[in-house]
């Protein structure tokens, strides 16, 4: 009897890891289409300073009515940019970073109470 016990909680176990790895893989998954998104976002940023740097340009040879474009697109940049940095924020909720040691800046292990390099202690956040 303790054997099906046994094997029941194995059982068990095993599920518990399958759903874990089920989620993280998830997770994954969407940090990747985040980090998409981000690339796309950067490079449409690249285009919008390209364009105010060209209008600018344009304005100082004498140009008219050009305030209106830069304008645009500076708004524009900025509502990228905020867009970039939720992303960002998103991600680092999914994936946290790795804690780093104060004092020698080596990356520890998660729950780590020492640094494994330099030995010293890890206070916890």
């Amino acid at each position: 009897m303790e054997f099906i016990k046994n094997i029941s909680e194995k059982a068990k176990d095993f599920g518990e890891k399958a759903k874990e790895i089920t989620k993280r893989s998830g997770e994954l998954l969407e940090v990747t289409k985040m980090r998409y998104e981000i690339g796309k976002l950067e490079r449409i940023m690249v285009n919008n300073v390209e364009a105010i740097g060209e209008l600018y340009y344009r304005k100082f040879k004498g140009e008219e009515e050009l305030a209106a474009e830069i304008e645009r697109l500076c708004q524009s940049t900025q509502t990228v940019e905020q867009d970039i940095a939720n992303l960002r924020a998103q991600i680092e909720k999914l994936m946290p970073k790795a804690p780093i040691c104060p004092n020698c800046q080596t990356e520890l292990a998660e729950g780590a109470k020492f640094c494994h390099k330099c030995g010293s202690k890890i206070e916890e956040q």
